[in-house]
């Protein structure tokens, strides 16, 4: 064999060795008859495996990060001599529950996410820019069941100690197309149009799984986007104002297809945090602030020419936005249904990142805009708590550790619905 034949065919089994580097790698296929979801040409068997090497060779440059045990980026772990704070006993159901609205939290089967890079955990436990690129799943906030409560204290975590038997989160350092990313169907970029397609490829992953009963497992849905319409796509609109608009017309074909082909779910929406709140962080690390000129350029820097006066517009925009969930959640469409129900968790509506008179660089990642490990253990405890308060009444921050941790009570033991409260 000549020496350029065999050097080509050594580059061919390094470029194959390298996309197919996990020994778990899974594609998720959706099924033809929803594929009229497909938001662009570029979703295609051929891309796809473009795609999946580029971000398999980006996860090998950057290596798995989060399995860090050290750094200020992560929580503080919480002592064995602590219990947990629950009586888990009555967190479950005697028998599962026929009602959405008299769920508990053991109860739930399947855990689920949609969204965009607030739930793949982009860069968790980064201390460099390269390794931003690496998505922490399994520390996920909604979505990650990495370690355990103690340590990383996710929902999933939570909900594993009122049923061990728990499936759906995610189990380590991983991107959505690979099998430790389980039901985590979030992705970098993605912005709202996309979620019709997402939740129609979810739908096909839990349908397909043999460890969950379609029909009869109780399934919680996560669904957080947003951060990349308001960042990077509102100032690239004829009409930006028609932004919370055509969120709203994504959020109901989604939500409508959920109803019709997700049996026994409920869905929680949760806004994205105010992105003002990192991107007008006054004296921040020159990485920081270089960083969120490409992470948010309608707001930050030169690009589309941001000025006092276009982040206002923005900032009014992102409030419509915002408001359309809360909107859409509450529709009568979704109202008084056995197996099906949907509610708006605001606990990112007054989010701080202050800690006394400065600002806690701990709860943020490398770039100062994405969540740290610490960060998404506080935004863990404060949907927790979402849960398990009726609506109106609903905490709208984040506090540090488990000082305020909600638990289910013989007198209240199910999760909050707008129909059970």
């Amino acid at each position: 064999m000549q020496l350029g034949q065999s050097s080509s065919l050594s580059v061919l089994l390094v470029l194959l060795l390298l996309l197919c580097h996990e020994n778990k790698f899974h594609r998720w296929k959706v099924n033809g008859a929803i594929s009229a979801f497909q938001p662009t040409i570029f979703d295609n068997a051929q891309w796809r495996v473009i795609f999946h090497l580029y971000r398999n060779v980006t996860m090998m440059m950057a290596g798995r990060t989060g399995y860090k045990t050290s750094g200020k980026f992560l929580q503080n772990k919480i002592p064995e001599s602590v219990p947990f704070p629950c009586d888990v006993t009555v967190g479950r159901s005697p028998e599962p529950p026929t009602s959405v609205h008299k769920l508990r939290p053991g109860d739930i089967n399947v855990v689920a996410a949609i969204g965009d890079s607030v739930i793949t955990a982009s860069g968790a436990s980064a201390t460099s820019f390269l390794q931003l690129y690496t998505e922490n799943r399994g520390l996920s906030w909604c979505i990650g069941g990495q370690w355990g409560w103690r340590n990383a204290t996710t929902l999933p975590n939570i909900l594993k100690m009122f049923n061990p038997k728990l499936v759906g989160y995610s189990y380590r350092d991983s991107y959505s197309f690979h099998w430790d990313s389980q039901f985590n169907n979030a992705e970098i970029g993605a912005v709202s149009k996309e979620l019709p397609h997402m939740a129609a490829q979810m739908v096909t992953r839990i349908r397909t799984d043999k460890r969950v009963n379609f029909q009869k497992d109780w399934k919680l849905l996560t669904i957080t986007i947003g951060g990349n319409d308001i960042c990077a796509y509102v100032c690239t609109l004829k009409d930006p104002e028609s932004l919370p608009m055509q969120h709203r017309r994504s959020l109901l074909k989604m939500l409508r297809y959920l109803r019709d082909n997700l049996p026994r779910t409920l869905v929680n929406i949760v806004s994205v945090p105010d992105v003002s709140t990192v991107v007008s962080i006054k004296k921040k690390p020159m990485m920081c602030w270089i960083l969120h000129h490409a992470e948010c350029p309608c707001w930050v820097g030169p690009l589309h020419n941001s000025t006092k006066e276009s982040r206002a517009r923005w900032a009014r925009i992102q409030m419509q936005y915002r408001k359309v969930e809360e909107e859409v959640a509450m529709l009568d469409e979704f109202r008084g249904l056995d197996e099906f129900a949907v509610v708006h968790q605001p606990w990112t509506r007054n989010l701080s990142l202050m800690k006394g008179n400065e600002v806690d660089y701990t709860l943020l990642s490398y770039d100062c805009f994405h969540m740290s490990q610490k960060g998404h253990s506080q935004a863990a405890v404060a949907y927790w708590n979402n849960l398990l308060e009726p609506p109106g009444k609903k905490s709208t921050g984040w506090k540090p550790g488990i000082d305020v941790f909600r638990c289910p009570s013989k007198e209240s033991p199910y999760i909050y619905t707008y129909d059970n409260s």
